[in-house]
């Protein structure tokens, strides 16, 4: 009997170790945004945001260090700005996709932010400028030029806005292995990366589609460019499309295995390009498949963020450990017709045609963990190799509606803003008729969030 009792006591020791052993333990921060660092907005719905908009860091992170006095010190990116969706506009007698930007003099910035005693906040920001010095805006590039994702600037009252030849979306950023004080950011609009000066926010060096990039890039989705980018250790720049491309306009019927990934060496300029192929199995379309971020482990080895909605319509936010080293070089492999590999529905099909897959191992979901947001868009490894950080932007503090919608033929309301037009002098309407229908902005009061997952072993064991 008491051997008996001694041997479960064991068992029931290991289990809890065991347990233990797996348990991920997670730090929850809000990032506070002191007011000098808030969005200046004076248009119609200023009232409604007295302090202007909460300035929406988080589209993209990188660990910078400990500082002198023991804070954690992060730098996190914005997105292009405030923005919402509009009418599409009429723009020379067509109906053109378009984009509403309330605070359309805003500069894509990245920032400090600081994490000691409980609390994370932003404690510096520089805007992004391009190699003359002026600060960028996150304003729409002009229709027709590369990369342009055809949308229509217009202002909170539906106005055309300037375009901005330099305009950037950015997601990415990450600071250069060889000198510190540079980084590199990635845009969605081209998509673009960019070197950029850190202690200026200048443009050093950008790498457009057709020129240092390859221009199958250009095929991604609206607002789908690059999502993440990493440096490793010898200086090369990983960058990844958010999404599968869409090589042939066909996107929503695509069952392409893959999302492409760019490796930039910026010493000799060449380019790899390799297929990450994300969770087809989950999701009720391959277009719905999404990369958050990326971070650099190694020359090889790379942290990867996935998201996306599953069939059921749950939310998935898995973070993988992947490796590029028997990965092969997709750049010039094609369908067997001599279309692009985004056609090949099939991956055996595709590595009969010599493609090799990158290697993904999955570390932890962190919708599992409590976190809530529907993105995560920043990720980076603390030098422990044990501690993941994720952020999420909060758009900004804003969120609009279409008000006053019109009902369609069925007599359901029509609540989206592009089934609407807006013509020049700011009148909108629906089918060709003028409506009362208009796009309005609120607070939605949250903030962006900055969590750190604390894994029971190093990434390198999984």
């Amino acid at each position: 009997m008491l051997r008996y009792l001694f041997l479960t006591a064991l068992l029931l020791l290991s289990a809890v170790q065991a347990a233990q052993a797996d348990d991920v333990t997670v730090e929850k921060y809000d990032i506070e945004i002191p007011k000098e660092f808030m969005v200046p907005y004076t248009g119609q719905y200023a009232a409604r945001f007295p302090d202007g908009f909460t300035i929406g860091l988080g589209s993209g992170m990188t660990y910078v260090g400990r500082a002198a006095d023991g804070s954690r010190v992060f730098y996190a990116i914005t997105d292009r700005g405030p923005n919402a969706d509009a009418p599409k506009y009429e723009l020379n007698g067509k109906a053109t996709a378009s984009k509403m930007f309330p605070a359309p003099g805003f500069s894509p910035s990245f920032g400090a932010i600081r994490v000691k005693d409980g609390h994370a906040v932003l404690a510096s920001l520089i805007t992004i400028k391009d190699a003359r010095g002026r600060a960028v805006s996150g304003r729409a590039i002009p229709i027709g030029s590369v990369g342009a994702t055809g949308e229509v600037p217009l202002d909170d009252s539906l106005r055309k806005l300037p375009f901005d030849t330099e305009g950037l979306d950015t997601e990415g950023i990450a600071i250069d292995s060889r000198d510190k004080r540079y980084l590199w950011i990635c845009d969605e609009y081209g998509p673009f990366i960019a070197k950029i000066d850190g202690y200026t926010g200048r443009i050093v060096k950008k790498y457009v589609p057709g020129k240092e990039l390859p221009m199958i890039v250009t095929t991604r989705q609206p607002n789908r460019g690059m999502e993440g980018i990493a440096v490793t250790p010898s200086g090369k720049v990983l960058a990844a499309v958010q999404s599968v491309c869409d090589v042939d306009g066909n996107i929503k019927k695509s069952k392409a295995t893959f999302i492409r990934l760019v490796l930039l060496d910026p010493d000799t300029g060449a380019v790899k390009q390799y297929a990450y192929p994300h969770d087809i199995q989950n999701y009720a379309i391959s277009a719905h498949a999404m990369i958050g971020d990326l971070h650099a482990i190694s020359d090889t080895k790379f942290l990867l963020v996935e998201r996306g909605k599953n069939a059921d319509g749950k939310g998935r936010i898995p973070i993988y450990l992947i490796d590029l080293a028997d990965a092969s070089d997709i750049s010039n492999i094609k369908a067997g017709d001599g279309k692009e590999l985004e056609t090949v529905a099939d991956r055996n099909e595709a590595e009969a045609l010599g493609v090799q897959y990158v290697k993904k191992t999955k570390l932890l979901d962190i919708k599992e963990y409590g976190w809530k947001p529907a993105k995560a868009e920043g990720v980076a490894l603390l030098p422990d190799m044990r501690t993941i950080a994720v952020t999420s932007d909060n758009d900004f503090g804003m969120t609009f509606k279409v008000v006053d919608p019109v009902n369609d033929a069925d007599g359901k309301p029509v609540t989206k803003a592009a089934a609407y037009t807006v013509d020049p002098s700011g009148q909108v309407k629906y089918k060709g008729k003028p409506v009362n229908t208009h796009i309005e902005l609120s607070d939605t009061g949250t903030s962006s969030k900055l969590w750190l997952f604390h894994l029971p072993k190093r990434v390198s064991e999984y």
